[in-house]
């Protein structure tokens, strides 16, 4: 029995110091201990953007630097002097959060801010060159340094009261259209024309006009970019007019000069000669064709240097004429003597020259005798007497 109670004595020893363990480690470890002073040992910032996604203003850090640009240190500052409405309050005067709550978390001695953001639309530019963000529900939120986001932007000659109307009308029919919704990057409010939509791809303006059926008109444009731009090109056009009932008048953006359709009814460009109406346009066709003489006058040349030794040949041929006169050495000796004579005539006399000769020898074969030639001179001189 002593035995018994001695194990159960033990038992109840040990479990007692295990429970005192226990307590000393959380009294030790708790927040409170940890920090005794009672001072802030961080802040922690959840924002809760449009669709779940990352913040469009204002990062966690930036909403921090917010509040200490405003004069407001929280990490390291006694818990019991930070001011919560204070807080709320600067927050909200930055007009982009719909809501903003910050308390103090006990267990972890830290600032907790959470905030819920305003959902913007579009950016306007008005008529004084301010800017305002409109937000959904048709809110506006001045723009300021610091913190921005990517949106469409509205600008021309427009105010907050016809942003908020009818822009703010003709946008969320954009948002609802799939295929829309990011199609157009900027949207221009002409005094005469109306609302100008411009693409994101392309410089065609979009003319939609000042009456409020938006849809209809954006049926239309549908209609236009599905079957048109794509044979004829995203600039093709200058402006594609959607404000007349029933129709859509487009503009070819190089005009009609220089340019035609063909079977298809496809913009081509014309040739220059085609194009101009000027009597004097045909006179650069012979132009074009003036290199041609050229051509032919570079042959002559050749043909002058080929005609020339053409003219040679005769000049060499007609003394091989004159050869056959050493074939009449038979004749008598006075034929030498009339030789002389024969040399100055390089004319084109051939035929003369044998006529000459012919007489002489017939008065050799007249004489039946050979010395009848050498005495026909001294009859000569006689005669001369």
């Amino acid at each position: 029995m002593k035995r018994g109670r001695l194990i159960r004595n033990i038992a109840v020893g040990l479990l007692a110091v295990g429970l005192l363990v226990v307590f000393v480690y959380l009294f030790v470890s708790s927040p409170s201990r940890r920090n005794a002073d009672g001072r802030c040992g961080g802040v922690v910032v959840r924002i809760n953007a449009h669709q779940g996604g990352e913040p469009l203003f204002l990062s966690p850090d930036g909403v921090v630097d917010e509040l200490t640009r405003h004069g407001i240190v929280l990490k390291g500052r006694p818990l019991d002097s930070i001011d919560l409405r204070g807080i709320e309050k600067t927050l909200s005067s930055l007009s982009v959060y719909e809501q903003v709550e910050a308390f103090i978390a006990p267990s972890s001695a830290t600032l907790q801010i959470r905030l819920k953001e305003k959902h913007p639309l579009f950016i306007v530019q008005d008529r004084t060159g301010k800017s305002h963000y409109v937000t959904e529900g048709r809110g506006t939120i001045s723009v300021r340094q610091g913190f921005a986001t990517y949106l469409p932007v509205v600008s021309g000659d427009l105010d907050l009261q016809y942003a908020t109307s009818d822009v703010y009308d003709l946008m969320a029919v954009l948002r609802r259209d799939s295929d829309l919704v990011d199609y157009f990057g900027q949207i221009y409010v002409d005094a005469s024309d109306g609302i100008v939509l411009i693409p994101r791809i392309g410089s065609t303006r979009v003319i939609i006009g000042k009456t409020t059926d938006w849809e209809e008109k954006l049926r239309k444009w549908r209609i236009f970019a599905s079957s048109v731009l794509p044979r004829r090109g995203m600039n093709a056009f200058a402006y594609v007019n959607l404000d007349y009932a029933g129709q859509v008048v487009a503009r070819d953006r190089y005009g009609v000069q220089g340019f035609g359709r063909d079977e298809e009814g496809e913009l081509v460009r014309l040739d220059a000669v085609a194009v101009s109406t000027e009597p004097a346009a045909p006179a650069p066709a012979p132009v074009v064709a003036a290199p041609a003489p050229k051509a032919e006058s570079r042959p002559t040349s050749d043909q002058l240097r080929q005609d020339k030794p053409k003219q040679d040949k005769p000049k060499q041929d007609k003394p091989k004429q004159d050869k056959p006169k050493q074939d009449k050495p038979t004749g008598s000796k006075p034929s030498p003597a009339k030789a002389p004579p024969s040399k100055p005539t390089p004319t084109k006399q051939p035929a003369s020259k044998p006529a000459a000769a012919k007489p002489a020898t017939t008065k050799s074969t007249a004489s039946p005798k050979p010395n009848g030639n050498p005495k026909k001179p001294p009859t000569n001189q006689s005669k001369k007497k």
